[in-house]
């Protein structure tokens, strides 16, 4: 929380705030439940992969509606998403921006190896309200990336993104 507090605390006010309804939710939900073939939301939760598939699923989807919404964009259709291994993505002007959902109190981790496209940072403050930071060139990210103290994985190596005072705004995509 320190170094989240450090690198965004003073931008976190300026950044647009996109709330989702209950019901958007549910939707979510029932797609992340069907694709792993349960039929009720307590199948979903006694298995911890469940819950997990779950929870990385709204986070994601979350995430990529919140930037079509505020950009009045058409949503995603859950339904026909494949939730398996899915990478929330904008395509605007035939231009690919990768979408980056973080947890609140935590600095984006990336994957070095996978900073290919532009990057929208957001935030997931709770489970339906989602603070829309900005976007950031490719150059603007690999100059302002520092060590993270998590390991993930024993092969890939992630760096932590700090270059807040740097992202351009989303309305500059309109």
């Amino acid at each position: 929380m320190k170094l989240f507090l450090k690198y965004l605390g003073e931008y976190l006010r300026s950044y647009p705030q996109v709330k989702f309804s209950k019901n958007d939710a549910i939707q979510i939900r029932d797609s992340a439940m069907g694709h792993l073939g349960f039929t009720n939301i307590n199948q979903l939760r006694d298995r911890y992969e469940g819950q997990s598939f779950f929870d990385k699923t709204m986070k994601n989807i979350g995430g990529l509606m919140a930037v079509q919404k505020y950009l009045n964009k058409e949503l995603i259709d859950v339904d026909k998403a494949n939730l398996t291994d899915f990478h929330p993505y904008i395509k605007l002007n035939d231009t690919k921006i990768d979408v980056h959902v973080f947890d609140f109190g935590t600095l984006p981790s990336l994957k070095v190896d996978d900073i290919n496209d532009t990057v929208f940072f957001i935030i997931q403050k709770d489970n339906l309200t989602f603070l829309l930071c900005g976007f950031a060139s490719v150059e603007v990210i690999k100059q302002n990336l520092i060590e993270t103290c998590i390991v993930r994985s024993s092969t890939d190596y992630y760096m932590d993104f700090t270059g807040f005072k740097f992202l351009k705004h989303i309305d500059m995509l309109k």
